[in-house]
């Protein structure tokens, strides 16, 4: 440790998460932004004085960039009067410009801590509202300061900060052990009304502050299903310990053939939804093994081995060009269920250099072997992720498996184990056979 502590140099981190929500919104104009809806008004950025497009545009480039710099208040001030005489502008300034930038930076940097509180959910599984309890606190956030729910409820889909102009309200992470030292209480109901030292408050956000802009973000963020083929650009597998193919008994892949049973994942006949369901349903029971009782809900996940979070939603089966269904695509509807556990509990994860539509993409493979009866591989799941922005996946199960069937599985599979190894399951010591 230095003689002298203040001599201590720190290095400031970039916001990433909170610079990339406020690089998504969508620069629109006032008249724009009001015909919104209130999901959509959360990725859309707007000045109310300005009636064209590209200065509203300037502005958001200058933000940005503050953003990024750390550039404080006051230099965005000057900054931005450049940018709008650079785009044209000859009126009076947008007035308000504190509380322009001071939202947005909130609103940004509450959707990157929701993105990173809900990736660590399982470890803090409880969420505080704190808010800064001064002259300037409304009485509304006063009065909800310090209330606990758990980190899924419907609370946060409204109460999630920044909660009004210049709200500087934040949320705490907590978990089970420091409610329970603490002696909090974790709330169930959303209160419409809560009784304070100075009489009755009205519990409601700012008109236009009803979302979690956090939550709303990140169910854009949700990769897409994948049309185009994907192609690997190798057909052996190389470990982390070294070429595999150095080796002829391969060590990172051996035979699926002889795989240790603990290692296939037996289901219940219940897992395999029947066909001809509304879509809605299929989507539903894969957001279910999640834990998200809403269809409307988002979730951060973290893929084992490579540790890469990768955000789950409804929009996993959403065409994004034309926003229908791709849940039913290539028959895959009812065995959601199995992707999803294949997604959460992977028997082995590869990345595999791969080309899509001509060009070079990264791409993680997760694959799991499933079983009826707990004998038979009856069914497998492969998993691809490419750029972690799409997807695509082979799924199929055979209820009644057949040493055939079986082997033909184990044939597609064996083809699928290229690239390099990032993690394979491991038993738990003493795990029953």
């Amino acid at each position: 440790m230095p003689d002298n502590p203040s001599a201590i140099a720190f290095t400031p981190v970039k916001p990433t998460e909170a610079i990339r929500f406020l690089k998504d919104k969508v620069p629109v104009t006032r008249d724009q932004f009001d015909r919104l809806s209130e999901v959509a008004k959360a990725r859309a950025f707007t000045v109310s004085g300005l009636a064209r497009v590209d200065m509203v545009e300037a502005v958001h480039r200058s933000m940005t960039l503050a953003m990024e710099k750390g550039v404080p208040l006051r230099e965005w001030k000057q900054t931005v009067s450049q940018a709008l005489d650079t785009a044209g502008f000859t009126g009076d300034r947008p007035l308000r410009l504190e509380t322009i930038f001071r939202t947005n930076v909130q609103s940004a940097y509450m959707a990157g801590r929701y993105a990173e509180m809900s990736a660590m959910a399982d470890t803090f599984p409880y969420w505080q509202y704190s808010a800064v309890n001064d002259g300037r606190t409304r009485p509304a956030h006063r009065a909800l300061s310090g209330k606990v729910y758990p980190a899924g409820h419907p609370f946060w889909d409204t109460w999630f900060p920044p909660n009004g102009f210049n709200c500087r309200c934040t949320v705490k992470a907590l978990t089970r052990r420091q409610v329970e030292d603490r002696g909090l209480a974790v709330e169930t109901e959303i209160p419409e009304e809560l009784d304070t030292a100075s009489g009755p408050v009205r519990i409601a956000p700012d008109l236009g502050f009803s979302t979690n802009v956090g939550k709303d973000w990140l169910g854009s963020l949700t990769p897409g299903p994948l049309a185009d083929e994907i192609t690997p650009l190798v057909s052996r597998a190389i470990c982390r310990q070294g070429l595999a193919f150095a080796s002829g008994d391969d060590p990172c892949r051996p035979p699926l053939a002889g795989l240790d049973p603990r290692h296939v994942l037996t289901v219940d006949a219940a897992d395999i939804l029947p066909a001809g369901l509304v879509p809605e349903r299929y989507v539903q029971a894969f957001l279910s093994e999640f834990g998200m009782a809403d269809i409307e809900a988002s979730k951060v996940v973290t893929l084992p081995g490579v540790e890469l979070p990768m955000v789950v939603g409804k929009g996993f089966f959403i065409d994004k060009r034309t926003g229908e269904w791709k849940v039913n695509k290539s028959g895959r509807a009812p065995y959601v269920r199995l992707l999803a556990q294949t997604i959460l509990n992977p028997y082995e994860v590869w990345q595999v250099p791969a080309e899509v539509s001509g060009k070079p993409m990264d791409t993680l493979r997760l694959l799991r072997l499933f079983s009826l009866d707990g004998k038979r591989i009856g069914g497998f799941s492969v998993f691809n992720l490419v750029r972690g922005r799409q997807w695509q996946a082979a799924t199929a199960f055979t209820p009644k498996a057949t040493a055939a069937s079986e082997a033909r599985m184990l044939e597609y599979l064996e083809a699928q184990r290229v690239g390099i190894l990032a993690y394979r399951e491991e038993l738990k010591e003493g795990e029953a056979p």
